[in-house]
């Protein structure tokens, strides 16, 4: 019988890549303990702000951009490290489509790309997995016309200071609408993102997307180590929506939950995606525990180092992708940087 010849290739066949990791705060030292201990990488960084040339053009093989949230933040760091002959994955959620964002500015680093014979991918958990990857994989088992509905609930106690900000902890119910209003709150982004990938990979158009972001207040003191309290009558947490909407209809919705005490409001951590014509369900997934915020996007960021090596140049979408899995099958400790032992600080 024939065998595949990467099947039969054992972890000393694969070649040793080097990977520079831009971003030294939970995500960026999360990839780069994986990618030290699985030994089929050499690791450079991470690095911080101010090592910013170090770390983009360094020549290696894949530059991982662990830094921040919008494809405008992240755009020149982009454009670096493909201009030095890396392959670039992006942990900013605006990124998982960023065609979506600024098609012009997308298309300009997509076209560089394919210059440089390189690729470009937004990866993550969230997008990156959850709303969009896992999305496609269960519309395969059913009809093209379903219905999507994703929730996602979340422990975001893990998270430091600056992101949990961001997502709208620490705000009373008035300061949090005038910050949302203004986008200084995002709540948890990149639903526009995933929407727009699973959109075009089935050819669809997305005519609108609506969507509601609240905060969850608590009426006791809850006390964050090593970053800030939240009093009574401030957010702990956000609950929001989006919803896509194609050829008049709904077709999409997302709702993510994340609180930094789920135990005290009896909730826990979960993950489902459900799929309906009609009042009918033609399937449902549904995971528990819900995959942890950080320790997945760690994983899922260290098994894609394979996958943009190998990828068609250009900028590419997680639905142009094969699956991230461990590429050698080691049975590895859990040595992320999770929520109870992550550094507080972002890079």
């Amino acid at each position: 019988m024939e065998t595949a010849p990467e099947a039969a290739r054992s972890a000393d066949d694969v070649p040793m890549l080097k990977v520079a990791i831009f971003g030294a705060g939970q995500l960026g030292n999360g990839v780069a303990r994986l990618l030290r201990f699985g030994g089929r990488h050499e690791v450079l960084g991470p690095f911080k702000r101010a090592e910013r040339t170090r770390a983009l053009t360094s020549g290696a093989d894949v530059v991982v951009l662990a830094t921040t949230t919008r494809l405008r933040d992240v755009a020149e760091d982009i454009e670096t490290a493909v201009r030095a002959g890396s392959d670039v994955l992006v942990s900013a959620e605006e990124c998982a489509y960023p065609f979506a964002v600024d098609e012009s500015l997308a298309h300009r680093l997509d076209q560089l790309a394919m210059e440089k014979g390189v690729s470009i991918a937004g990866c993550g958990l969230n997008p990156g997995l959850i709303f969009d990857a896992l999305v496609l994989t269960l519309l395969g088992t059913g009809p093209a016309d379903c219905l999507i509905e994703v929730r996602r609930t979340v422990d975001i106690s893990g998270f430091g200071s600056e992101v949990l900000r961001r997502i709208g902890v620490g705000r009373s119910a008035p300061a949090f609408a005038a910050a949302a209003s203004q986008e200084e709150i995002l709540g948890h982004a990149g639903f526009p993102q995933s929407m727009s990938v699973v959109a075009a990979a089935m050819g669809l158009t997305v005519e609108r997307i609506s969507k509601e972001l609240c905060p969850v207040i608590t009426r006791s003191e809850i006390a964050l180590p090593g970053r800030f309290p939240i009093r009574p009558g401030e957010s702990a947490g956000v609950d929001q929506t989006y919803t896509a909407f194609v050829s008049g209809a709904r077709w999409f919705t997302c709702h993510f939950f994340g609180h930094v005490d789920l135990a005290s409001l009896g909730k826990t951590a979960a993950d489902h995606i459900t799929l309906r014509r009609g009042d009918a369900i033609v399937q449902s997934l549904q995971i528990t525990p819900g995959i942890p915020a950080q320790r997945g996007s760690q994983y899922m960021l260290a098994n894609s180092i394979d996958r943009i090596v190998t990828a068609r140049p250009g900028w590419r979408t997680v639905a142009e992708l094969p699956p991230a899995f461990p590429r050698v099958g080691r049975h590895l400790p859990d040595v992320s940087c999770d929520a109870q032992h992550a550094p507080r600080e972002r890079p």
